[in-house]
């Protein structure tokens, strides 16, 4: 089968290199890169047209990243009858109705394997899973470049800023790590999981996020003192055919295994009834991991395998997080009578105010945390699971 690739970055150029060793029955036809002088041979364009009117082309495989052009191409590519492979999450979860819609109305394949769990195989096996049994609930650590980070602060003690500056120097982290940092890449990865496991589109606004920005080392060392371990967990859970659906730091057991996880590796948790848990480990990102992943569904897609990963989101679940209650810490610059009010403990030093709150619900603490910003307030926060 002939391929269209739009980017040639760094999972483009890793998919370039896997179907070369490949040498089997795909084949890169056609390259869309921005500029002329990315151009290194006649497959190369700058032009979409001349890959999503080609004939010949049978899939296009969108790893351009953003969300415009890309959704565009996308729609146009599965409009005119081509299947489509993306590992762009940001423009899945933005439109992930739509692009499942249309590939079922042109009779195309739309897959995704690569847009959440970068090399862990974790679409697909979260779609058989839910062929035949209940998931009620889906956690995991889902971001390499926050992982990284919180792991390294935890280790060598050194201040958010610096581990973020190796990060980047490592790879790790983009230019701009905002989307990493504020939890929002973990935000796309929570939709089109809870997506996948029940069916059904969840629209961005209604999953509260808070990231690791303004995490510090003061906090890093309350939490030794707790035995507990930060990290930045997507949760969904499905209760009454309603779901919980956040992001948001939170300290777990220091011998557990999700606080365990190093360096940029991820781990991804479905419970479900009749299976019980199940957890994939492994490279959440990078280059070759996550171009693996998008061969993986093209080989799925040239041998028809393709037909039993069909996504259907079909269903209409409300989401409620006013429902999903545990305590929290929260660390705030100064005093905060309403914080004091609904803790359980409270310390301060000249680095602020250290609370543990009672149970809270997931809706209620993070509209808190918009207030308190509002009036003034520095803050982080993470929910405490015992």
């Amino acid at each position: 089968m002939k391929i269209g690739l739009l980017g040639c970055g760094t999972v483009g150029s890793g998919v370039v290199e896997i179907i070369e060793k490949l040498k089997g029955s795909l084949e890169i036809q056609r390259i869309l890169v921005k500029s002329p002088e990315d151009c290194k041979d006649a497959r190369y364009t700058c032009n979409y047209a001349d890959l999503v009117n080609d004939p010949e082309i049978d899939i296009i495989v969108e790893v351009m990243g953003g969300l415009h052009p890309a959704r565009e191409y996308i729609l146009e590519a599965l409009t005119k009858g081509k299947h489509v492979v993306s590992a762009n999450k940001a423009v899945i979860a933005a439109n992930f109705k739509e692009f499942v819609e249309t590939a079922k109305a042109h009779h195309c394949y739309f897959l995704i394997e690569a847009s959440t769990g970068g090399g862990i195989p974790w679409i697909k096996n979260l779609q058989r899973y839910a062929r035949i049994d209940d998931i009620f609930e889906i956690t995991g650590i889902f971001n390499g470049t926050t992982n990284y980070i919180l792991d390294q602060m935890h280790k060598s003690g050194a201040d958010f800023d610096a581990v973020l500056k190796e990060a980047q120097k490592l790879g790790y982290a983009e230019y701009d790590p905002s989307a990493d940092i504020d939890g929002i890449d973990v935000q796309n990865k929570a939709i089109i999981s809870a997506g996948i496991a029940h069916n059904t589109y969840v629209y961005k606004e209604e999953v509260p996020v808070f990231g690791i920005r303004d995490l510090t080392c003061t906090d890093i060392d309350y939490f030794h003192r707790k035995k507990k371990v930060c990290k930045l967990l997507a949760v969904i859970r499905c209760l009454n055919d309603e779901l919980a659906v956040y992001v948001e730091p939170t300290l777990l057991n220091e011998n557990s295994l999700e606080a365990n996880v190093p360096d940029n590796f991820n781990i991804c948790s479905l419970s479900g009834v009749t299976i019980g848990d199940l957890k994939f480990y492994g490279q959440g990102a990078g280059k070759l991991p996550t171009a693996n992943a998008v061969v993986q569904d093209l080989l799925d897609i040239a041998s028809d395998e393709a037909k039993d990963y069909e996504i259907v989101l079909d269903k209409t679940l409300k989401v409620n997080n006013e429902n999903e209650t545990h305590a929290y810490y929260v660390h705030t610059d100064k005093a905060c009578e309403t914080l004091q009010e609904i803790s359980r403990a409270y310390e301060s030093n000249a680095d602020g105010v250290f609370y543990e709150t009672g149970k809270l619900s997931v809706a209620k603490m993070h509209e808190l945390s918009k207030r308190l910003r509002q009036q003034g307030y520095k803050l982080f926060f993470a929910g405490i699971r015992e």
